[in-house]
């Protein structure tokens, strides 16, 4: 199994890794042309290879890489598959993007402020290509005091709800989540955000610190807003510190921002620092540099002096990169890597409290476990943990 043998060594010594991690990159130099076709030449997994690509959403940079570097090399019952699954996802991408450019005047005429991220609009801006970034769906951020009336407007507009089945909770799924996901009758999917990061991040002033600066790009036709790739950099390493960095595409993200010329590095270190997350940019740039080998520029790189602390959690992203994960890996955020990455104190310590609570606040199945009477209910703060230990008991 692949997955063995990158556990039994270095990644790079798999040749599907190594053949991944060349062509997983917009910008393909001369020494890695020569490192790709000298890959190709080895005995290759192709089905092990497309399996990884597909776990790591860069299937798209795979395939373009191998059409630009040695289309000749790669076996046809290989490439022409690729190719057609290169051509669908393309046209599935166009149709996104046109559908994100029908949507967003909606929000504009009700006086809603929405920022597409993500999605199509960061694939035009990053990667110059729609096709080259994987996405399934549209995200559109707004502010929270939005949602009812945004839900609204898509509801009215031919999209439901996929997931809250009683729309009368939906204040109440507003304070404790941040998004809400639609779909329309035809299959496509949308979600509102509301907070770029999760609660537990505690991530202060989130959205509207990140929403202050905008460009406007061009996206199927029409001229939409976008964030800025410096903001991008700050939401996008707070995006893949949930996921704990588990898909390569997160990586490449990151890889390709740090290959942007003359961005603002002293805004991204300056917001970096206010928000304590130098730690979590650290992380990702020690990543882009290993294991795709870009490297981040000095000004930025000097500004967030790079720590201990961030050297072994990149080491511990690295181990456990190409291992398969568990099935429930890109819903489930870990918690400890989470707490590890934040360099202060205090972030830590509202981490801390704002995780441990829920944990601590009764619930329904407290009350079924043993009835009580309104005037002893906070006696269920402690049969609360009694009832965890017990169940932990029963299932094992």
């Amino acid at each position: 199994m692949l997955e063995s043998r990158v556990l039994s060594g270095d990644a790079r010594s798999c040749p599907e890794v190594d053949l991944l991690l060349s062509c997983a990159r917009t910008r393909i130099s001369r020494e890695l042309s020569d490192r790709i076709r000298a890959a190709v030449q080895k005995e290759v997994d192709w089905i092990a290879l497309i399996r990884l690509a597909l776990r790591h959403d860069v299937m798209p940079l795979l395939y373009r890489s191998l059409q630009r570097v040695c289309p000749d090399s790669v076996p046809e019952n290989i490439f022409g598959p690729l190719g057609a699954r290169y051509q669908e996802q393309a046209m599935e991408a166009r149709c996104r993007a046109e559908e994100l450019v029908r949507i967003l005047p909606l929000f504009e005429e009700q006086g809603i402020s929405a920022v597409p991220y993500k999605g199509p609009t960061l694939a035009q801006r990053l990667y110059g290509d729609l096709s080259l970034r994987e996405f399934g769906d549209l995200d559109i951020m707004i502010l929270e005091r939005d949602v009812p009336r945004a839900q609204d407007l898509l509801r009215r507009h031919g999209y439901e709800f996929a997931c809250l089945k009683d729309a009368g909770k939906l204040a109440e799924y507003v304070r404790t989540n941040r998004e809400l996901q639609f779909c329309s009758s035809d299959g496509k999917i949308l979600e509102l955000h509301w907070r770029f990061a999760m609660r537990l991040a505690c991530v202060k002033h989130d959205p509207e610190r990140f929403l202050q600066r905008f460009e406007t790009i061009s996206l199927a036709g029409a001229q939409v807003p976008s964030l800025p790739l410096e903001v991008y950099l700050l939401i996008l390493s707070l995006h893949a510190t949930k996921h704990k960095w588990r898909q390569l595409k997160l990586i490449c993200d990151i890889a390709e921002i740090l290959g942007q010329p003359d961005l603002d590095w002293q805004y991204v270190l300056r917001e970096a620092d206010d928000l304590g997350l130098k730690r979590m940019l650290a992380v990702g740039i020690l990543l882009a540099e290993d294991p795709l080998e870009v490297v981040a520029p000095a000004e930025l790189a000097q500004g967030l002096k790079i720590d201990r602390a961030a050297r072994a959690l990149a080491a511990q992203v690295r181990r456990s990169l190409f291992e398969e994960p568990d099935e429930n890996w890109h819903l489930q955020a870990d918690y400890r890597f989470q707490f590890q990455i934040r360099e202060r104190v205090q972030d830590r310590a509202r981490m801390f409290f704002q995780n441990l609570l829920p944990r601590l606040t009764p619930n329904e199945h407290d009350r079924r476990f043993v009835a009580m009477p309104e005037s002893l209910s906070f006696m269920y703060y402690l049969i609360r943990p009694f009832r965890l230990t017990w169940r932990k008991m029963s299932d094992t």
